[in-house]
């Protein structure tokens, strides 16, 4: 009598051993595929702005730390869309700030923040809690570019307490960021 192959004796036939380690190959790629998804990764393009009752001060800063022209443009502005990116996300956080969802009390502590975003120029409002960069719509293109746009406002209190000295300050902060 002929011996019985393990798996026989099992039950299992050789189509189902196949089967079995084809569906475990897709799941493995499936899983692989996942973990590479595009994703947003900053580009190193950003622009910040603050002003207050004491002055006004600002930087920027260009992708793969390339320095910016005495315009304040980058060398890759014009292949990642830059202006056309930020120009929507500073109309789109402007958008929310106009809505009066947040006002400021004028009273220490007190401050709101308004955001937005673009994607090959088109600006989208944003929630108080974006985030830029965590928060950018995924799946997105690879090769796609963002910029998000937030503005920070808060009162400051006087140095010496008075409630008719205190001001606003206000931070403005643009970053670009690419699809992956």
């Amino acid at each position: 009598m002929k011996a019985q192959s393990p798996y026989r004796a099992a039950g299992r036939s050789k189509s189902a051993r196949l089967a079995t380690a084809a569906a475990l190959m897709l799941a493995l790629a499936g899983f692989a595929h996942s973990a590479s998804a595009a994703q947003w990764v900053a580009s190193g393009r950003y622009q910040y702005f603050s002003e207050g009752v004491l002055g006004s001060n600002g930087s920027s800063g260009c992708q793969a730390n390339q320095t910016p022209t005495a315009s304040g443009d980058c060398p890759a502005d014009a292949a990642t869309g830059w202006l056309p990116n930020y120009n929507a996300a500073v109309a789109a956080a402007d958008a929310v700030e106009a809505t009066g969802v947040c006002r400021l009390a004028y009273q220490y502590p007190s401050s709101c923040r308004f955001a937005g975003y673009a994607i090959q120029g088109v600006g989208v409002s944003a929630s108080e809690t974006f985030q830029p960069g965590a928060d950018l719509p995924l799946p997105c293109t690879s090769g796609a570019h963002a910029v998000t746009y937030v503005i920070f406002r808060r009162v400051t209190d006087s140095p010496d307490g008075t409630p008719d000295d205190r001001g606003i300050e206000s931070d403005y902060m643009a970053d670009e960021f690419t699809c992956e």
